[in-house]
């Protein structure tokens, strides 16, 4: 048993709970900034006013801003609007006594609101090919495997399905930590296995070649006796 489960499993869930609160108020019409401060809002509501990630609570990107990879240094909130028929994606890095949370998702708005049976194969596909990917890390991973190894594989399964990894850094996730400097990548020439760092994210940030959408979805994972475990609560989990 991981040390400390509980503890990030309570920040996890939060972020989890946010994400699903959130979609309610991604409407034509809004901006960025101004689904950033609600996401605020709704972690303070849970009882969490801090982020680990460069004081960023949520990095939201709107429309063709979603294919923008950047450092939470770098970012901020725009005036971009939310369009009838757009994609908005959030990734969330809630800190809650010390432990941190970190969770993304895509949302598809058509006619106005977000929805989940998507019309619009383009972005059916790109939202289809995250989950995809996410099952296909867990269906391969053991505790022995490296990062190196993991990219490898899972970087070549994005371009199979005919994406690009859209990663500043190129990478696909990293581990939790106590301290931003201290994580260890899942990147090139990382050997490092999955075992040595316990909690890990995986988040592919994945476009079409010459697509205008950017899709990310992000969770935490953890081992649990050799078997790969998705850290939060189900019903959480397969809201979104």
């Amino acid at each position: 048993m991981i040390k400390d489960i509980e503890k990030y499993l309570e920040v996890q869930n939060i972020a989890l709970s946010v994400l699903n609160d959130i979609k309610h108020h991604i409407v034509y019409g809004v901006t960025e900034k101004e689904i950033a401060l609600t996401c605020e809002n709704l972690f303070k509501k849970y009882g969490v006013t801090e982020s680990w990630y460069h004081g960023v609570m949520a990095l939201v990107l709107v429309g063709r801003r979603t294919t923008l990879s950047l450092s939470g240094r770098d970012y901020l909130a725009t005036d971009t609007v939310v369009q009838e028929n757009d994609l908005i994606t959030i990734d969330v890095s809630p800190v809650l006594n010390g432990f941190w949370g970190d969770c993304a998702r895509s949302y598809v708005v058509e006619s106005g609101g977000v929805v989940k049976e998507i019309s619009d194969e383009e972005l059916k596909d790109g939202i289809e090919a995250e989950k995809k990917l996410h099952i296909k890390m867990q269906d391969l991973v053991c505790p022995a495997i490296t990062m190196h190894e993991l990219y490898l594989i899972m970087n070549k399964e994005i371009n199979d399905l005919g994406y690009k990894n859209l990663d500043f850094n190129n990478n696909l996730g990293h581990s939790i930590e106590k301290d931003i400097n201290s994580r260890s990548y899942i990147e090139k020439n990382n050997n490092i296995k999955l075992e040595e760092v316990t909690i890990f994210t995986f988040e592919p940030h994945i476009a079409k070649e010459r697509g205008h959408w950017g899709f990310k979805r992000e969770n935490i994972y953890y081992f649990e006796n050799g078997n790969i475990k998705v850290m939060g609560q189900q019903d959480l989990l397969t809201i979104f």
